[in-house]
């Protein structure tokens, strides 16, 4: 028997502050979405539109399934709610966030921005994340009635998708494969761009390790988050390494020429407003990283850190 098909959501850009890719699958109970994008009401109409593209109505959704509990792909989460009661279903270490919006100011490393900038921002404190989103791309809170961790199998529409922890992004990020027909729901792991990543949310680290996981799959098709279809799946992946170790490289051919502090090596790698959120957490996820790994030691004062290459000359 034919696997059910996967149909896409894709909106127009794959850029921030766009929604995430949305995937629908249908079988004799209704309709099952994976992420549901951005917290405006436009955003959910194009959900609803799709939907009945498909045949289906908000209330024929029995089930969604959220890769992280981040507002491109859950914002819009009260609007179906209002018109469906879903199972919902995420990691278990995304679950709260989901639930409490407020707790992203912790896995986003939100207070590295008062730590270390607030010498620039003249007294003020730094907009919280959802205020931050408010304009861009609105988060929305669900409950969870489900949860998952590593491992896990999901049956789907007749698929079957095993639940692979992939943090990095997300501390419980998770990407969704089917082995028998080899597909790879990625959320944002892979896809038309590298997504930022930060200490809480498991770092440089922890996503080079989930692209080494998903490289061990047998995939052959990438349903990713953000862009097209994926069947370079080995290309993607490598790409997706190789720009993160470039910015590790580029840290140590900095370090290479003295100490630095965290603000200068993040005006190094980033510009504009990008150096305070997501270049800081980027950057001080990188140097973690590089102190773990024996490479880099930390000299901690009391609103800045500074960092030396232990052995100069590897740039």
């Amino acid at each position: 028997m034919p696997a059910a098909p996967i149909f896409t959501y894709r909106p127009e850009s794959h850029k921030w502050p766009a929604p995430a890719n949305s995937y629908l699958m249908k079988d004799a109970s209704g309709g099952i979405l994976i992420d549901a994008g951005c917290g405006f009401e436009e955003c959910y109409l194009k959900i609803k539109a799709f939907l009945a593209e498909n045949g289906l109505a908000p209330s024929d959704i029995h089930t969604v399934v959220l890769s992280h509990a981040h507002p491109d792909h859950m914002g819009a989460m009260p609007f179906l709610l209002q018109e469906s009661s879903p199972r919902i279903i995420i990691h278990t270490l995304e679950a709260p966030l989901a639930r409490e919006n407020e707790l992203l100011n912790a896995t986003f490393d939100i207070d590295h921005i008062k730590k270390y900038y607030g010498n620039r921002l003249g007294g003020a404190e730094p907009v919280g994340i959802n205020e931050y989103f408010s304009a861009l791309c609105p988060m929305g809170p669900a409950t969870a009635t489900d949860t998952v961790v590593d491992g896990d199998v999901l049956e789907l529409a007749g698929r079957r998708f095993e639940v692979v922890h992939t943090p990095g992004h997300a501390p419980g990020h998770v990407c969704l494969y089917d082995s028998e027909n080899r597909v790879l729901l990625s959320g944002d792991v892979v896809g038309a761009v590298v997504a930022w990543y930060c200490p809480s949310g498991g770092g440089a680290r922890g996503y080079l390790q989930s692209l080494e996981r998903i490289a061990a799959l047998d995939a052959s098709i990438i349903l990713p988050s953000h862009g097209g279809e994926i069947t370079d799946v080995a290309g993607a992946i490598s790409e997706t390494r190789s720009f993160i170790l470039a910015r590790e490289a580029r840290t140590i051919e900095l370090l290479d020429s003295g100490e630095m502090s965290l603000l200068d090596l993040t005006d190094d790698l980033f510009a504009g407003a990008a150096r305070m959120f997501p270049g800081l957490q980027i950057t001080d996820s990188h140097l973690q990283k590089l102190e773990e790994d024996g490479l880099v030691v930390r000299r901690e004062t009391d609103s800045m850190d500074f960092f030396s290459l232990l052995k100069p000359g590897r740039a």
